[in-house]
């Protein structure tokens, strides 16, 4: 196949990077722009396999020539932004995230970062924005399948069979373990080379000439239309609740396939459209652009602690380009050129560079991410993040273990049965600070039964995408048993409600790009459009119904505000930037909009079973915000679950509500 420039592969390029741009930016018309990405993986396919079968034919493919040509397009580069980006993160990071960073780095060179963010997390979870290298994930993809092609392509070629066959089959068999299971693995089917290998190769296959070219100009047309249109409307239909790649990855991977089958055909409006001045300008920057738009969005964020706006993400893009340019102009293009070093010195220059920035990047991961960059004051509010009871963590690390074999007993010594048992989702162990003081205080012993993220109320499913999650266990192995426990007088509900009712709130910065979350019955998920807020108060309702018709008391926990951002952090950013801490709030109108049909429910509740109720939102909010610190002590350790200091401040609360309670001593 003739390698002729095509400048519609350039301008395919932009129509890559620019989606991926608009999501990592935050625009909300661009929901599914990560799937640039697998446009990038299809046209690097075609092209790398075009190049080494061209040779292999012509008996001119050399493995080091290869490689060579590999070096001298993706290193230099690299290796430039992960220095600038290793350089900002010592200025403005926190200790734990530069350590982090400069593991990512150390990845990222060995390309094997794909790898590490696949033990880490998910891309979608709230820590992406901590880390400037994580895009680099895909570049290990494309170098972890340059290792791997040649070697089949040589190796079939000599032993004279047909390539097509066998890479069908291996595109075929990871397509196959991607559709069937990405639902259940997601992290490993968006990072690891099993489940992305077929994008690539639907590229390879078209370069090996598996699909016959399009005869007529109107089937041309046609083709490359079909394919652009897919590839936008994937760009805009999908979004990060979408089981990806999977199957739905077919729609911009065909897509792309269909308009560089159409152009290797013969010429088409939309090639002439692709190769028009603009987009080849963006395509052939491409690279670059992709490399530092991803470390501009990182540290705007950790500065700011917000998303752009649409002006500033304006802003954004406009850095991005001219650091691209500059990079283009001078880190790539010099390096590109053949007379640039010989091969032994660029063999010999890359290693070193590797030796070096792996080097750099263990630095702060031996140093911990280098603490004595910091003031005193920014790492004790940073420190909070960790403030926990011990003993509530231990058990809540069994009991989300699913095993509640041996009570969580809290209060006054236990001698005999816990008169107070309280039913939490994570944030049960967060308030036993309070309950562990005022059960001292009174003589009770208070129980605390836990399980993240599910509220105990019989028939209730919290269905987490893209992680294994059943709270079916814990309700049926704990409420009944509460239920029928004569020796249990009252039952204390502490429930994020807000997060079943409404989902991710969208103005938190480290929780509005996470997979959705979803309520329903055992049966499912409800349908699209249900009232989830009227299904939470109902199951909630039932099980109160049945606690009460039991003879037991029911103290209702009311919902605590919910932060913007992870609070130690921000504090400690917000000091170190010379900001005051002490300004984080967030404005009442939002904790009002989340929870004005859920304190209303509550309050109904409370009076048809004449249950007990406990407000906190009035100590920490007045009319206007609600406060995240209280006399510089950060009151959440993320972003909804409090600190054990300032649960420990509302033992007095507790204290006054278990007296009303009468419970017996």
């Amino acid at each position: 196949m003739s390698l002729s420039y095509r400048a519609d592969i350039d301008g395919l390029r932009a129509v890559a990077v620019l989606p991926v741009l608009a999501f990592h930016f935050g625009q909300p018309w661009m929901p599914g722009g990560f799937v640039g990405v697998d446009v990038f993986f299809v046209i690097s396919g075609f092209l790398i396999t075009s190049i080494i079968q061209r040779e292999l034919s012509a008996g001119t493919f050399s493995l080091l020539h290869f490689y060579e040509r590999r070096i001298r397009r993706i290193l230099p580069a690299l290796f430039v932004v992960i220095a600038g980006s290793l350089a900002a993160a010592t200025v403005v990071f926190l200790p734990h995230h530069l350590r982090d960073a400069g593991q990512s780095a150390v990845a990222a060179t060995v390309f094997a970062s794909n790898i590490l963010f696949w033990l880490e997390a998910g891309y979608f979870d709230a820590a992406a924005y901590t880390k400037p290298l994580l895009h680099t994930w895909s570049l290990a993809i494309e170098e972890q399948f340059y290792l791997f092609v040649p070697l089949v392509l040589m190796a079939l070629a000599r032993l004279g069979r047909r390539p097509v066959f066998w890479i069908g089959g291996l595109t075929l068999a990871s397509f196959v373990l991607s559709a069937l299971t990405t639902a259940t693995v997601p992290t490993a089917a968006y990072y690891l080379l099993p489940w992305r290998a077929w994008e690539l190769g639907v590229g390879a296959l078209l370069a090996l000439g598996l699909v016959p070219a399009f005869g007529g100009r109107a089937l041309r047309e046609g083709a490359a239309l079909l394919g652009l249109v897919m590839i936008l409307l994937a760009a805009v239909i999908l979004d990060k609740g979408t089981a990806f790649p999977g199957v739905a990855a077919a729609l911009p991977v065909l897509g792309t396939a269909l308009v560089l089958h159409a152009g290797a055909s013969g010429g088409t409006r939309i090639g002439g459209l692709l190769g028009s001045t603009l987009p080849v300008w963006i395509g052939r920057r491409s690279y670059s652009l992709y490399l530092w738009h991803w470390p501009a969005v990182v540290f705007f964020l950790y500065v700011f602690l917000d998303m752009p706006d649409p002006l500033e993400a304006l802003g954004l893009f406009a850095l991005s380009l001219l650091l691209a340019d500059l990079s283009f102009r001078f880190v790539e293009r010099p390096f590109r050129r053949p007379t640039f070093g010989s091969r032994r010195t660029v063999f010999a220059g890359a290693g070193a560079a590797m030796v070096a920035v792996i080097a750099i990047g263990l630095v702060p991961v031996v140093g911990t991410g280098l603490p004595f960059r910091l003031p005193p004051e920014a790492k004790l509010l940073a420190a909070f993040a960790e403030d926990r009871h011990a003993a509530a963590r231990a058990c809540e690390r069994r009991q989300n273990g699913k095993d509640w074999s041996e009570p969580c007993l809290f209060g006054a010594p236990a001698g005999g049965p816990a008169p107070v048992v309280l039913l939490g989702d994570s944030h049960g162990p967060a308030y036993v600070p309070a309950l562990d003081l005022a059960g001292q205080e009174l003589g009770l012993t208070v129980e605390m039964l836990a399980h993240r993220g599910c509220p105990n109320f019989p028939d209730f499913q919290v269905y987490w995408i893209g992680e294994e999650h059943d709270c079916g266990p814990y309700v049926d192995t704990t409420f009944e048993r509460v239920l029928a426990d004569p020796d249990v007088e009252l039952v204390i509900y502490t429930l994020r409600a807000q997060l079943y009712a409404q989902g991710w709130p969208d103005y938190s910065l480290t929780e509005r790009n996470r997979s959705p979350l979803l309520i329903g019955p055992r049966a499912g998920p409800l349908p699209d459009g249900a009232d989830r807020t009227a299904f939470y108060l109902d199951r909630l309702d039932a099980a109160v119904g049945r606690l009460r018709a039991s003879g037991k008391q029911v103290l209702l926990v009311y919902p605590l505000p919910e932060a913007e951002q992870h609070v130690p952090e921000a504090a400690a950013r917000a000091l170190v930037r010379g900001g005051d801490p002490g300004d984080l709030s967030i404005a009442r109108t939002r904790f009002d909009d989340r929870t004005a049909t859920i304190i209303a429910g509550y309050d109904e509740i409370v009076q048809r079973h004449d249950l007990l109720a406990l407000r906190i939102d009035g100590i920490l909010c007045d009319e206007t915000v609600c406060d995240l610190l209280l006399e510089d002590v950060p009151l959440f350790r993320d972003t909804n679950h409090l600190t054990e200091t300032a649960a420990r401040l509302l033992a007095p609360r507790f204290v006054q509500v278990l007296r009303d309670a009468q419970v017996a001593r």
